[in-house]
């Protein structure tokens, strides 16, 4: 089994840090093969909206960077782990790159299930999403609240097998966060 942890810290923060290795080091005791991609380091553009990875590629990126190796690793993984600092209840910059570069995981058709329409499938397979935020200060739900729906409807469009998300804070304990995350991996049913 495969976790891919995408980092989206951006170049001048390391509070992040911790909290992937926690990750990784739950993970691997779990028995999963784990990657990290600290997305500020790689050389990803952003996605300019020419859909050729619908029509002319499909799957692909026009743009040859390390953004297709980003899809192409997201997409063989059991589990992506979106880690990002909370930036207005949503994704960094640098994540918020990566992640609508992964449009082209999609059909662009549409179907509809349930009372929503969704983005057909390309693959057979797609990854179960965690989504883990780190606010700075002091706790917001509202910003907590469009955190965890903001993960809930990409893992629905991505027909993810199962979805979480979590907000901690910067200043809270390396043991809370640790013991948090054992649970999230339980709950996901990461352990074997």
């Amino acid at each position: 089994m495969k976790a891919l942890i995408l980092n989206g810290s951006l170049e001048h923060q390391t509070h992040l840090a911790a909290i992937q290795e926690i990750l990784e080091d739950e993970l691997s005791k779990a028995g999963w093969e784990c990657e990290s991609l600290i997305l500020h380091r790689l050389k990803v553009g952003t996605c300019i909206g020419c859909f050729k990875c619908w029509d002319t590629t499909p799957g692909i990126c026009f743009q040859d960077d390390q953004g297709r190796e980003i899809n192409k690793k997201a997409i063989h993984s059991n589990l992506l782990v979106f880690l990002t600092p909370l930036t207005w209840g949503g994704y960094s910059s640098e994540l918020k790159k990566a992640i609508e570069r992964m449009l082209g995981l999609l059909h662009p058709d549409f179907i509809k299930i349930k009372d929503s329409y969704r983005h057909r499938k390309r693959y057979d397979h797609y990854p179960s999403v965690l989504g883990i935020a780190v606010g700075r200060e002091k706790k917001d739900s509202e910003e907590e609240e469009i955190f965890k729906t903001l993960i809930k409807r990409h893992s629905l469009n991505w027909h993810t097998p199962k979805q979480k998300a979590e907000v901690f804070l910067d200043k809270d304990d390396d043991e809370k966060i640790r013991e948090s995350i054992k649970k999230i991996v339980v709950e996901m049913g990461v352990r074997k």
